[in-house]
This record gives structure tokens, sequence and C-alpha cells, in this order.
């Protein structure tokens, strides 16, 4: 690999990167009065609910009406794998690539992340992935041209790191299961010298994708206040992940599903399902223009696929939007 490709690839990190992005991470509190809310809804949530409390939870709950931002959490700076949910992670940086010339989203792309973000078509951000990263599905590589396929995979990453944003590891794909994982793609995945990549337990690989609760509700806020993107693309990309519980049925227990519990909200979120994982991730806003940003991870054996989620986004949503709770 060439020393100016090296320096290409790095040079994404501060490409074009808002200088606000950063700033306002670092601002975030963590806020003991949402903590305790937070503990307490939990407790009652799952005191009737027995495969809730099988399961191991990670939740971020960012309120950013207030001002600086107050964040509570459970184990949500432990890495997870989050399935579907990385899709939206993607979909930002199509736009974010196209912004500083270096992708353009044309007719075909345009329908590519419709079908990675509507439909969760894991072929679909299998192309949308290759072109973020100009890489291309084959047989293993050898060293040298491994280096720099392996490099070339992190330019998400990068980008992420010069927002500010951490707890994301998002270098790959997510895939069917059905053959479409191999050669080069799988050499990847298995490799555990990646930076970022984490000893799987499970005896799964090593360097999937992973995501902390804290971190992508982070992302989240940067979409939600247009600090990531332009205020023009930011509102592209939250149209693209409205979710409409009504048109989409399986969203009844995920966040859309809750906040249609209350009525007058408008949800732009990403869902994940897969084996042990049941997720969610997203803004709620009102017609106010107050908004929280949820995520939720959940692990079990069985698999959890209760209300959980659900509820706990209708629940914020009455403390968070409460008339009492903002003069």
């Amino acid at each position: 690999m060439s020393l100016l490709l090296a320096a290409l690839l790095a040079a994404t990190v501060a490409a074009d990167t808002p200088p606000a992005a950063s700033t306002y991470l670092a601002g975030i509190q963590r806020s003991s009065a949402l903590q305790q809310f937070l503990d307490r809804t939990y407790a009652d949530l799952a005191a009737g609910d027995a495969s809730l409390r099988n399961a191991r939870v990670h939740i971020a709950l960012l309120d950013l009406t207030s001002e600086p931002p107050q964040l509570a959490e459970r184990r949500g700076d432990e890495p997870i794998y989050p399935a579907s949910v990385v899709k939206f992670v993607y979909l930002m940086a199509a736009y974010a690539w196209q912004e500083r010339g270096a992708l353009r989203i044309d007719e075909e792309m345009d329908v590519l992340l419709r079908e990675m973000i509507h439909d969760s078509s894991n072929r679909a951000s299998q192309r949308v992935f290759a072109r973020l990263t100009q890489t291309e599905p084959g047989a293993e590589l050898a060293p040298g041209p491994y280096t720099e396929f392996a490099l070339r995979r992190g330019a998400v990453d990068r980008w992420l790191a010069g927002l500010g944003v951490r707890g994301l590891h998002c270098v790959n794909p997510t895939y069917d299961g059905d053959g479409d994982l191999f050669g080069r793609d799988r050499q990847f995945i298995a490799d555990p010298r990646v930076e970022g990549a984490r000893r799987a337990s499970d005896g799964e690989y090593d360097n999937r994708n992973a995501m902390t609760a804290v971190g992508t509700a982070e992302l989240l806020a940067l979409l939600a206040t247009d600090r990531a993107l332009s205020a023009e693309d930011s509102a592209v990309v939250r149209r693209r992940m409205r979710r409409d519980p009504i048109e989409q049925r399986h969203l009844a227990a995920r966040i859309a599903g809750g906040a249609a519990r209350r009525g007058g909200l408008e949800v732009y979120a990403k869902s994940g399902t897969w084996g042990p994982i049941y997720a969610d991730a997203g803004i709620v806003r009102d017609t106010s223009g107050r908004q929280f940003v949820l995520v939720v991870f959940t692990q079990g054996q069985p698999p959890y696929r209760g209300d959980f989620i659900a509820d706990l986004t209708q629940r914020s949503a009455e403390h968070l939007f409460a008339p009492a709770a903002r003069p």
C-alpha cells in the first residue's frame, strides 16, 4: 500500500467534520435525577417480566431538551453486537461522504439506502458498505492486498472518531448467513488484530461490529441536532429513518410503538433482531421540538422478544415531555 493511499484514508477522520460535534458531545452530563427515573422504571418493568430479568440489557437515555444534554444509562458503555441497528450509521455515513465529494447518492444508491433502512436488507447493506469503503467481496487476500483492504474497511470508524463519537466499531455490513459471508469478508471479520476488535467469548468472530448504547446515543444526538451533517442532509436522513408502527406492524414493540401510545410524537429509528439480540435505537420528538434519544440492546438466551422497549419509550415520553417538566 502506498503512503499516499494511507494518508488519504487517514484524512477521512477530519475531512469536513463539523467542529461543534465533539464539543457538543463532551458537554453531555450524567444526570442523577434521570438515572433515578431510568433505574426505577427498569426495576418496575422487570418485576413483571421474567424474560427481561433473564436478559442482559444495555440502555442509554439522553434528554436533548435539557441544556446541556442529560444522560442516564444501564450497561451503556459495554459493547454489544448491534444487529441491524448499525445500518443507520452507514446511512449517515453515505450523506457525510457525499457532502465531502467522496460519493454521489445516485439513483442506484438511493434505492439501496431505502432497502437497507426501510426493508432492513442485508444485501443492500453489503452494497452500500462496499461503496463507502471502496471494497468488494471476493476471494481471500494475500498479506499486502489484505492490509489495504483492512484499512479501507475502517473508514466509517475513522469518521466516527473525527466526530468525537466513542464506543462504536462499525467495520462490516450485515449478512444473511446463507453463504454471503466468505473469502476476504470472512478473513477480515475473523481477524483479532484489527483495531477495535474484541475477543468473542461466545465463539463468534472477533472482529464483528460492536456498539455501546451510549456511543449509539451520541451519534443519534448529533443527527437530532444537525451536528454530524448539514441541516438539509440531517433532515433527509431523519426522514428515511421515520418509523410508523401502523405501516410496519413489527414495530409495535419497539420505540415507534411506545411513542404511538402517547400520540403526537415522531420517531426516527433503526431496530435490529438477530439470534439473541433484540434492539432499537432512535430519536423521539414532540410537536414543540422537545426530543430525547433512547437506545436499547437486549441479549438473552432464550432471546427476549417482549414489550420492554415500547414500555420504556412510553414512560420516557411521559416523563420528559410532561407539561410540568418544562416550564
